[in-house]
C-alpha cells in the first residue's frame, strides 16, 4: 500500500507542476525502477526466515551475519540495477510507446531517481530485519514513513527551490531519510540486545 500512496503523492504534485509530461515521465520511470526494487524487496524476504531462525535460536552472531550478507547483496544488485538503468536511460521510453520528447525526459530525470536506489536497498534489509525480529512496529514506521517524508518535502521544496525537479529530488530526499531512519532504528535495537 506504502508505494501506491507515494505513487498518488508524486502523480498529485507532478499534475500542479510539470503536467501530463511529468506524470507520462514518472510512470515509465516507475515502472522500470520498480524491477531494481522488487529484486531488493527478494532479497529482504528471502533473508527474513534465515534472519528470523536465528533470532529464535538466540545466535545474536549469525543474525548479525545474515543481515550483513543481505545488506551486501542488495547494494551489490542496487549498484548493478543502477549501471543497467543508467547505460539504458536513453531508451527506457521506448519500450513504453513513449514519445520522443518524453523520452528525452526520462534520460535526463532518471539519473536522479537512480541516487535513492542503495538507500531503497538498506530500507528493504533494515524493514525485513525487523519483522522477522520482533520488532513489527519499527517495520510499520520505516513503511509509512516514506510517504510522509514525501509530502512534507513535496509541500516545502517545489515552491521554494524550482517546481517539477524538486518534486523528483524530493522522491529521492524522502527515500534518503528514510534509510537513515532505519539505520538509526536499527543501531538503537543492536545497542538494546547488547545491554
Amino acid at each position: 500500500m506504502s508505494p501506491n500512496i507515494s505513487l498518488i503523492i508524486i502523480n498529485r504534485f507532478s499534475v500542479s507542476y510539470g503536467g501530463e509530461p511529468a506524470i507520462a515521465t514518472y510512470a515509465c520511470i516507475a515502472y522500470v525502477i520498480c524491477i531494481i526494487y522488487l529484486i531488493l524487496q527478494g532479497v529482504g524476504d528471502g533473508s527474513q526466515p534465515l534472519l528470523s531462525q536465528c533470532y529464535g535460536e538466540k545466535n545474536g552472531d549469525d543474525l548479525k551475519y545474515v543481515r550483513k550478507l543481505a545488506y551486501g547483496f542488495a547494494f551489490a544488485l542496487s549498484v548493478v540495477g543502477c549501471i543497467i538503468m543508467y547505460v539504458t536511460k536513453g531508451s527506457l521510453g521506448t519500450l513504453f510507446g513513449a514519445s520522443s520528447e518524453v523520452n528525452v525526459e526520462i534520460a535526463k530525470i532518471m539519473p536522479i531517481f537512480l541516487v535513492s536506489v542503495p538507500f531503497v536497498a538498506i530500507l528493504r534489509i533494515t524493514t525485513a530485519s525487523f519483522y522477522a525480529t520482533e520488532k513489527s512496529i519499527y517495520s510499520y514506521i520505516l513503511t509509512f514513513i516514506e510517504p510522509i517524508f514525501m509530502l512534507v518535502l513535496m509541500l516545502i521544496l517545489p515552491p521554494l527551490f524550482g517546481g517539477q525537479v524538486m518534486i523528483w529530488w524530493s522522491t529521492v530526499f524522502a527515500r534518503i531519510l528514510s534509510a537513515i531512519l532505519a539505520l538509526v532504528l536499527k543501531q538503537r535495537v543492536d545497542k538494546q540486545e547488547l545491554s
